[in-house]
């Protein structure tokens, strides 16, 4: 008996993230069934990305939340010499559309999202 293997299809998207939803890149997400974003080193105080969503590209983003209330924040290491990966909350599976923003003042960085449909 032969096994099915599912085949995932992925890609992997750079992105400018900065502290103000307005010029944060919009990320498509509509087919996307999970991911990490990686970042190269980090040599900044930034410790959190927060995750903003949207039914459209544009518009006003709102901040997304998990069941239990909190915010579905992606929590950064301090900074390092070596680039990072991170699983993007489950709470952004359910919006086409994703902004991530740097919750420390002055934060910028292009950053990949690799995702898996």
């Amino acid at each position: 008996m032969s096994q099915v293997k599912i085949k995932r299809q992925f890609r992997v998207v750079e992105l400018s993230v900065t502290t103000a939803t307005g010029t944060s890149t919009t990320l498509r997400a509509e087919d996307m069934a999970g991911a990490v974003v990686q970042l190269p080193t980090i040599t900044t105080n930034a410790a959190t990305l927060q995750v903003w969503g949207n039914t459209t590209d544009s518009g006003t983003f709102a901040r997304l939340y998990g069941s239990d209330g909190s915010a579905a924040d992606i929590t950064l290491a301090p900074s390092t010499s070596n680039p990072t990966m991170y699983s993007v909350p489950d709470a952004a599976f359910a919006v086409p559309y994703l902004k991530l923003v740097a919750a420390s003042t002055n934060a910028t960085a292009t950053v990949s999202v690799v995702m898996k449909s």
